[in-house]
């Protein structure tokens, strides 16, 4: 049995938080002893609440980790996180997220235990996130820091393809282990399908496409409102469904309305759970501009609905290339009219990509995900 820290920089709803939970649940639950640490969530996931009531597992909050870099308040969170491994003794350190990661590299140099150090950063800052000198700022000091861990944990083969492609890293550092998904409360989904309809105001008419996902510039939503107006001119039957929170609930809108489809257009400006949104849907987009893995996909397509995504980090993987889902190019709306449209007109088509898309959404299960976790820190721990 290993002593395992995870660390990372907040529990805010979305697929890395739930990832590093999971994976936390899971080595608990096989009888390790697992401390996960993080900075302050102002919107925790509720999957939070089920983590303080498993055994085996203690959370610890670092009241300095947060996610913009403040020098003063980093050091302060640094020296938590060197005393947090001095006290601890731990066999493997588990970081997670970038800021996380970067501090805890450090701490971990600080006190020479970067042999025990894994590093899975859930994606990367390397586009869609800042200008041009601050993503070569980003990786400058990925780079620098990528020495300091046993081993780098991608989402997919391309994350460590692009990894190495902008010199961070080296071969043999990297392993790939997919996002897991709790699929128990997804698998009946689908019989809650009027049910979900009639609570989102939808009727039997309504071809249905819908989101979920954090309302950043990065997600792609705008290009999805501009590609759903263009298919929507000559489709009177098609409604779109906006689920998350963020910045651009307001922007969104404003779009939406100034290409005369607000009326079409929900934008519900809060996280809504995956059983309450995806029953409802007749097809999901997810319009990313820089996605890691795209958990929201393969919830989805374990519902059974079919999937368009962007050819972006671990898409492509998720979708076998384009065999359970379409893909399109990112940041083309005029591509994602054409794919809405293509499946908004062929039935048959889009009712065989949700079978095959169901079929695919078994291998990304928690239970594997913690399986092939726990290979690696056996490696590691060695």
């Amino acid at each position: 049995m290993y002593s395992v820290l995870h660390l990372i920089t907040r529990l805010e709803r979305g697929g890395s938080s739930d990832c590093t939970l999971w994976q936390a649940l899971g080595a608990a639950r096989r009888g390790h002893a697992v401390t996960l640490a993080s900075g302050p969530a102002s919107r925790p996931t509720p999957l939070l609440e089920r983590a303080r009531r498993q055994s085996g597992l203690t959370l610890i909050e670092i009241p300095a980790l947060a996610r913009p870099i403040a020098v003063r308040r980093d050091l302060v969170a640094l020296l938590a996180i060197v005393r947090l491994l001095a006290r601890g003794r731990y066999d493997v350190i588990h970081l997670h997220t970038s800021k996380a990661g970067a501090l805890g590299r450090i701490a971990a140099l600080l006190l020479g235990q970067t042999r025990r150090v894994i590093h899975q950063p859930h994606g990367h800052l390397f586009q869609g996130y800042y200008r041009r000198l601050g993503t070569s700022l980003v990786i400058l000091a990925e780079r620098c820091l990528a020495p300091l861990a046993r081993l780098h944990v991608t989402l997919s083969q391309a994350g460590a393809e692009e990894h190495l492609r902008r010199g961070v890293g080296r071969e043999g550092q990297f392993r790939t282990l997919p996002s897991g998904i709790d699929f128990r409360s997804l698998r009946t989904a689908r019989a809650r399908r009027v049910e979900c309809r009639r609570r989102l105001g939808y009727g039997a008419g309504d071809l249905v496409v819908g989101t979920l996902c954090r309302l950043e510039p990065v997600k792609g939503t705008e290009d999805l409102v501009e590609g759903f107006a263009l298919a929507a001119r000559s489709r009177p039957h098609l409604r779109l469904v906006i689920g998350g929170d963020g910045a651009l609930r307001e922007p969104l809108a404003a779009l939406a309305r100034a290409r005369g489809i607000g009326d079409r257009v929900r934008v519900e400006g809060r996280w809504m759970s995956p059983e309450e949104v995806l029953p409802a849907l007749d097809l999901f987009v997810l319009a990313s501009r820089n996605e890691g893995m795209g958990r929201a996909l393969v919830e989805a397509m374990a519902v059974g609905v079919p999937v368009v995504g962007t050819t972006v980090g671990g898409i492509p993987e998720v979708l076998l290339q384009g065999e359970a889902g379409l893909l399109v190019p990112p940041a083309q709306p005029g591509a994602l009219a054409q794919a809405i449209a293509r499946l908004a007109d062929d039935p048959t088509l889009a009712s065989s990509l949700g079978r095959r898309g169901k079929a695919r959404a078994i291998s990304y299960g928690a239970g594997r995900m913690v399986h092939s976790m726990l290979r690696l820190y056996q490696e590691v721990a060695a």
